[in-house]
């Protein structure tokens, strides 16, 4: 008659990427309510109340063998998500060692001799 949240709500704790049910309660009390009727002689010294018939109480919790395959295959989920992250990080990193390569060839001038640099003039 006095509930407590923790002790008396029903939920279901589902995962939310496989949909295995990890944690569940369910919980229900049934009461009657008992008044005096007028029109009949048997509840004639009844007072009025709720009485409380059935309390039920069915709860389920994820047994170790399942929780650690469940613990597989959400490494394995976070695993797959994240490697189009690394790729992408290496992407933009070979890019920037591409970029300075190529910056850094260009900026260097080819020494040569004054020989080397002079047209060629053919005698005849």
């Amino acid at each position: 008659m006095h509930p407590k949240k923790e002790y008396h709500e029903t939920f279901l704790d589902i995962n939310p990427l496989t949909g295995l049910v990890l944690k569940a309660a369910k919980r229900m009390q049934i009461n009657v309510h008992v008044r005096k009727l007028p029109e009949f002689f048997e509840t004639g010294n009844i007072r009025t109340l709720i009485f409380p018939v059935m309390y039920i109480n069915e709860s389920v919790l994820i047994d170790e063998a399942s929780a650690s395959k469940l613990k597989h295959i959400l490494l394995e989920a976070s695993v797959v998500t994240g490697i189009p992250f690394v790729i992408m990080t290496l992407g933009v990193v070979f890019g920037i060692v591409f970029i300075v390569l190529v910056c850094r060839s260009r900026g260097v001038s080819e020494e040569s001799t004054e020989d080397e640099r002079s047209p060629l003039i053919r005698t005849s």
